[in-house]
């Protein structure tokens, strides 16, 4: 084994895989820049996949095992970032990662969004790779492994020696896949979220109203949840009236578009921003999948200020409150009681793989009833959540569980205003689905939200489009079911005119 050998296979490596990355999906071109830019931040990937090279060579000990292992993983990255692009229109991220885990342990979760062809595909991919490393180590020399290593040590200092900070000083994924190739920018986006998740976020400073006797806040995030009429579904679809989430409407004290960020999935930024109040600028790089810091910035969340106001916390989810670390999350955050799918035994319903909406809605109301303390209840629904295959199309399989969503909505409004204490209830969707053929972000990403107080009082609804973290400011300081409509409309000022 010669070091042209050595060379070659690594300039081939290298080479293929960058080439590779120009086919991924979800890049945005820019004629700006100069030439030596482009060519000093493609050298991040190319330091990536020299690193990989070695690492892989330092494993197996032949330079050409070697370059073909780097060149599969290459493939695999772009064709699994462009399978997630064509379900949730991003490209694949750092934080997806760490998904790893869960994908293994809710396969169900995911494997409805990946084809048969490229299941098959992956499976021949791991066979061929497998197949490779053990006839390379079987019979590759000393000296190859001892060059991997040293390959693999220049590599690393490089990379440690990227200024990070200067290259990538603010997330903007579809220019920066770009500008350092997908495999640069996920180590680039990795590196900058590795510094920022060392930074305490400083928590957010304000006094929430005192809790009132008997009081309930209820916030339902709804998976999936949005107005069929905005969704762009295909012509001649039947969609579903949706009477209560317009009632709801007639009666809120505030309503509107709920500005998320994602398409189709991650349920957790929403869920994060409502109860954080950080918006994604804040965040910067944490903001792909912010539970993965949110125990180091638990101070200021919702459940704690809550709770510092006379509220017993209680967080419900009807699903394994393991994934996301929920369970260790949660209780951080201030939610002195958490109630995962062991708590609702086994009324999952018969419409859905999940739990069905209105047994939730069933869950929730029994257990305001319980209690005559003040109570704030978070709630997340799962019914909505892929795959839609019930009735063999996924649009109607997907409408009619949206329909149960909105039967819950009438489900809380009623059991709220019959128990006669001070309440708020606040609905939100966390996304929209993900229909492919069907739904694409071409309609818009918003989702629905409503804000309603009990008991019930003739307020004018006031419109207003707002992000999550807006919702934070909503369960924190409740005050429209005691305020005349005019006050209504001093108290939010402008807000009450944004367009829905």
């Amino acid at each position: 084994m010669s070091i042209l050998q050595l060379s070659c296979a690594l300039l081939a490596s290298a080479a293929i895989g960058m080439s590779v990355d120009v086919f991924g999906k979800g890049r945005v071109w820019s004629r700006k820049g100069r030439p030596y830019k482009t060519v000093f931040t493609a050298s991040v990937g190319f330091c990536v996949f020299g690193f990989v090279f070695g690492s892989v060579l330092m494993l197996c000990g032949s330079p050409a095992c070697a370059a073909v292992l780097t060149d599969i993983a290459g493939v695999a990255l772009v064709v699994a970032s462009n399978a997630k692009y064509a379900v949730l229109y991003e490209p694949l991220v750092f934080s997806d990662l760490f998904l790893l885990k869960y994908f293994i342990r809710h396969p169900c979760f995911y494997i409805f969004a990946i084809s048969l062809a490229l299941r098959a595909g992956i499976a021949a991919g791991l066979l061929i790779a497998v197949t490779l490393l053990a006839v390379a180590v079987v019979h590759a020399p000393l000296a190859g492994h001892v060059a991997g290593l040293i390959i693999s040590a220049l590599f690393f200092v490089l990379l440690a020696l990227c200024p990070v900070e200067r290259m990538a000083p603010v997330p903007d994924l579809e220019r920066d896949i770009v500008r350092f190739g997908l495999a640069g920018c996920l180590f680039m986006y990795w590196r900058r979220w590795g510094q920022q998740s060392r930074e305490l976020l400083l928590p957010i400073e304000s006094a929430p109203t005192r809790a009132r006797p008997g009081e309930v806040i209820v916030i339902v995030q709804c998976e999936s949840f949005a107005d069929p009429q905005m969704l762009g579904l295909p012509v001649g679809t039947i969609l579903p009236v949706m009477p209560e989430l317009e009632r709801a409407r007639r009666l809120a004290s505030q309503y509107g578009k709920l500005k998320v960020s994602g398409f189709g999935a991650y349920t957790l930024r929403t869920e994060y921003a409502v109860l954080s109040g950080r918006t994604e600028e804040e965040l910067g790089f944490r903001r792909f999948d912010p539970f993965l810091t949110a125990l180091q910035n638990a101070g200021g969340f919702l459940p704690s200020q809550l709770g510092c106001a006379g509220f017993h916390t209680v967080y419900m989810h009807p699903y394994d409150l393991h994934f996301g670390d929920r369970i260790t999350v949660m209780p951080a955050m201030g939610f002195s009681e958490t109630m995962g799918h062991e708590s609702f035994g086994s009324g999952s319903g018969d419409t859905s793989v999940y739990m069905n909406d209105r047994a939730l809605a069933d869950k929730m109301l029994s257990t305001v009833r319980k209690s005559s303390d003040p109570l704030f209840l978070y709630a997340v629904s799962i019914e909505n959540h892929g795959p839609w295959n019930g009735k063999g199309d996924s649009v109607a399989c997907y409408l009619s569980h949206l329909e149960n969503s909105d039967a819950m909505i009438g489900q809380l409004m009623q059991g709220l205003d019959q128990c006669g204490r001070p309440a708020r209830l606040i609905v939100l969707g966390d996304h929209r689905p993900s229909i492919p053929g069907a739904t694409s972000p071409a309609a818009g990403r918003d989702t629905p939200y409503v804000v309603v107080d009990f008991p019930l009082y003739q307020v004018m609804p006031v419109r207003a489009d707002i992000s999550p973290e807006g919702l934070f400011t909503l369960a924190l300081n409740r005050r429209l079911s005691e305020n005349s409509i005019s006050d209504v409309h001093s108290d939010l000022g402008g807000s009450r005119n944004s367009e829905l």
